[in-house]
């Protein structure tokens, strides 16, 4: 991965976890690793566990960042929530997994957009 979209994933993470934390919601990890993979970040809305997904571009050449979540990347996220909520013992609370969409300037990386779509395997 190169230097620029380091700092674009970065840059699109950022705004995702101040946008959450202005909405209410309470961050409990960010970039959890385990062995099928990561989870951008990880929070709690009331009783419910929300797995986030961060989704960063800085142009519609390839598509929209809420274009970008294919069946089997959701298919993914979706085995690594249950792994996450088995291997913390959460299995009994609800979750759901959201989609935070960011566009940046591509000049600048200053934010252009925010899209929050939550629930998106529902």
């Amino acid at each position: 991965m190169t230097v620029e979209r380091k700092l674009i994933g970065k840059k699109g993470e950022e705004a995702a976890r101040s946008h959450l934390e202005e909405a209410g919601y309470r961050i409990i990890e960010t970039n959890y690793n385990c062995p099928l993979g990561e989870i951008d970040i990880i929070a709690v809305e009331g009783k419910t566990i929300v797995f986030v997904e961060v989704r960063t571009k800085t142009g519609l050449s390839f598509g929209s960042p809420e274009e970008s979540i294919s069946a089997e990347k959701g298919r993914r996220l979706y085995r690594l929530a249950q792994y996450y909520l088995k291997a913390k013992s959460k299995s009994e609370y609800p979750a759901r997994i959201d989609l935070i969409a960011v566009m940046l300037d591509r000049l600048k990386f200053e934010i252009k957009s925010l899209n929050h779509i939550k629930g998106i395997l529902n």
